[in-house]
């Protein structure tokens, strides 16, 4: 190859050089994405054993055997899963008002597309 002459020597072929590197185009990849959260919350029930002692006349509660599922859910409390529904529902009535090539008609629509796809693997209730 010759040399044009507008570059170092031996620079004008280096594929390391700046002015020589391809930009590699972006390309959609799938992934699997894991978020864990945590929120503590006031639950009541009274799915639990009374225990006194007898001693200083303490009350305390036995909780080993408790539905904290149930009682979470029963104390009107959402899972993240319950929010993404409800919040699917609001924007598809939101939707419903506003045009479709406007800026917020753009933004529901993302806001639609990112309530899709989550699912619930794992709960824990201590």
């Amino acid at each position: 190859m010759i040399e044009s002459g507008y570059y170092p020597p031996g620079a004008e072929f280096d594929e390391n050089a700046p002015y020589n590197q391809v930009e590699v185009p972006e390309r959609e990849f799938d992934i699997e994405c894991e978020f864990v959260m945590r929120k503590c919350v006031t639950v009541t029930t009274n799915d639990y054993i009374p225990e006194y002692d007898d001693e200083d006349g303490r009350e305390s509660a036995d909780t080993k055997n408790t539905d904290w599922a149930r009682a979470f859910a029963d104390s009107g409390h959402f899972t993240i899963q319950d929010l993404l529904d409800e919040l699917r529902e609001y924007v598809k009535a939101d939707m419903n008002t506003c045009a479709p090539n406007t800026g917020k008609g753009a933004h529901l629509k993302r806001l639609l597309k990112a309530c899709d796809g989550w699912e619930t693997v794992e709960q824990n209730y201590e």
